[in-house]
Parts: structure tokens; C-alpha cells; sequence
């Protein structure tokens, strides 16, 4: 089958197109998934640069994609045979690939029929998403502040949370990811410069009640400064490094809380699953839209690094095998 393989760490042109053979006999609990659509994500462009959880090599990237199942492995119920399935598993055989083996528990099942990119752009960025708001515990009501907006877990938060009745402002880069955001019903401030005196200006002063930031180290101070008192900030990526550690006496004024959180799967599988019931239903039932940016051949996968590392991507890369 063909894949994309790396073999040294770097930058995206180590992202090569080979032959590979396909993935061997499945372990129990297993299936093989004919891939039809391929998520890229942020954390793949890290792992290939070295910067985060360096893979042995050589390696396929990606783990995260939606396609047809084939074969069910052992103890597998063998009706998932010709199934359209989606998945973000850790544990799966490399996604940019053409075929891949893939935990039958980690699939998410859909009641209607989407299109594949659709499937394969909700997984990774839609757990992250839920994962966030439910470490935030949103109510109707509060304010939340969305950094990176318009990317894919941005434009899902934005969703979600005034899903849940909150009041959402975005935090974008350009007047075109601006109207992406507002597109989906939030507020929105294009540009990063002194968006913390914006975000006050629009809460009357107040500030907001959760800032989720993607970002990091860069928006760090403006992020405190935006939050209202009992405010918290949720930290669920660093694309400019790691935030600062924090001092715990700039926090007492305004009795404040930071948080992070992690995608872990396997770690909380109740709390996945109740995830994946929640978002396909809310796809299902259109409550949730998912943006599709671009889908590029699967040979084009270091187009969609570079492009991803640029920050001039809205929505969802999609590589199709």
C-alpha cells in the first residue's frame, strides 16, 4: 500500500510517499479500515519536527481518519464489516496511509451518512473541544474567550460552548478567519494585539469567565489580563511554546484558577465515549458544523505541514489516500 513515511526528523519535506506493506495480522480488538479521508493535526507537525513525543523511526504519521472497515480482527463483532467508520486512536497503525489498524473501540459510528472528510475531521479536534468544556464546567451564562478561533478545535469550542449558552468571543488572526467565526454566531476580535483590552471593553470591564487558549507562552499575560474575577484559563496546546510557570500571588486579587487539559483516551474511556455519543449526535442533528479547509492527495501531505505551520489554514486539512 502506499503511506507516507518519514525517516529523519525535520521539517515537511522529510514527508515522503512510499511503498509500505500493509499492516500484518490484527490483535483482538483490532479492524482494518480502508481510509478515505485523513485528519491532520497540529500534534502530528510536532511529532515530525522532534519538538514533541519524537516517534522511532522510520514512521507513518497520523492517528486520525475516517474510512470503509474491510476486516474484523479477533473478537471483533464481524457486522462492523462495511461499516463507514471515524477514528482518533493512539494506538493505530500510522493514518496517512491507505489502509491502517485501528481499536474497534475507539470508532466513532455515525447514524446518517456523511461525507468522509466530514468524519475524519471530527475526532481528534472534536474530544479535544468537549474534553475543554467539560474540564471548564460551562453554564448559560458565562463568557468565554476562544483563542484561535477559527481552527479546528476553535470553530468546534465556539460551537459547543454556546451550545451550552455561553456567550463566545473569538480571538483570530485576519478579517477572512474572522468571518468563519462569526459565521458561527460569535463575537469576534481580529488580531492579537491588546485583545485583552477588547475583550474587557466588551464586557463592560468585567472581563471573561474562561479563556481557552491553544496558543501559550505569546498570549500568556493577555489571556490573565482578559479574565474576570473566579476566572480560569484552560491551556490545550503551546504553538508558541509552553506558558511561563505561573506565580501563584498574581493570582490571589482576583482569586483566579489555570488549568490544562490533555487528550488521553485511554485513560478516560467513559468519559471518551460519552464524547463520541455527544458529537456525533450533535453532527447528526446539526448543531455542529465542521469546516473542511482543504483536502490534498495524500502525496501532498508536506503542503499540508507547511501550510498548518503558517497558521494560514481555517478549519480542517484533510489528506485523501
Amino acid at each position: 500500500m502506499r503511506a507516507i513515511v518519514v525517516r529523519s526528523l525535520g521539517g515537511p519535506e522529510v514527508l515522503q510517499l512510499a511503498e509500505v506493506p500493509v499492516p500484518g495480522a490484527l490483535a483482538p480488538g483490532e479492524v482494518l479500515v480502508k481510509l478515505a479521508a485523513v485528519g491532520v493535526n497540529f500534534a502530528d507537525t510536532e511529532r515530525r519536527s522532534g519538538k514533541y513525543s519524537p516517534p522511532p523511526l522510520p514512521w507513518i504519521p497520523g492517528r486520525e481518519a475516517a474510512g470503509v472497515v474491510v476486516t474484523a480482527g479477533p473478537g471483533v463483532d464481524p457486522a462492523l464489516v462495511g461499516a463507514r467508520v471515524a477514528y482518533f486512536a493512539p494506538r493505530a497503525s500510522g493514518s496517512y496511509a491507505e489502509l491502517a489498524a485501528v481499536p474497534a473501540d475507539a470508532l466513532f459510528r455515525f447514524e446518517t451518512e456523511l461525507p468522509f472528510e466530514v468524519m475524519a475531521a471530527l475526532p481528534q479536534q472534536g474530544l479535544t473541544a468537549h474534553g475543554v468544556l467539560r474540564l471548564a464546567a460551562m453554564r448559560p451564562g458565562m463568557t468565554a474567550l476562544v483563542l484561535a478561533a477559527a481552527g479546528g478545535v476553535g470553530q468546534i469550542l465556539v460551537q459547543l460552548a454556546r451550545r451550552d449558552g455561553a456567550r463566545v468571543i473569538g480571538v483570530v488572526s485576519t478579517r477572512e478567519k474572522a468571518d468563519a467565526v462569526a459565521a458561527l454566531g460569535a463575537e469576534v476580535i481580529t488580531g492579537y494585539e491588546n485583545f485583552e483590552a477588547v475583550a474587557r471593553s466588551l464586557t463592560e470591564g468585567r472581563g471573561v469567565d474562561v479563556v481557552f487558549d491553544s496558543v501559550g507562552r505569546a498570549t500568556q499575560g493577555a489571556s490573565l489580563a482578559s479574565l474576570a474575577r473566579y476566572g480560569q484559563i484552560i491551556y490545550y496546546g503551546d504553538a508558541s511554546g509552553l506558558p511561563a510557570p505561573i506565580d501563584v500571588d498574581t493570582l490571589y486579587s482576583r482569586s483566579l484558577r489555570v488549568g490544562a487539559f490533555g487528550l488521553d483516551i485511554e485513560r478516560d474511556p467513559e468519559g471518551t465515549d460519552l464524547a463520541r455519543r455527544d458529537l456525533v449526535t450533535a453532527l447528526d442533528r446539526g448543531q455542529l458544523r465542521i469546516t473542511v479547509s482543504r483536502s490534498l492527495p495524500l502525496a501532498d501531505a508536506a503542503t499540508a505541514h507547511a501550510e498548518m505551520e503558517a497558521r494560514t489554514t481555517t478549519g480542517k486539512i484533510i489528506l485523501v489516500p
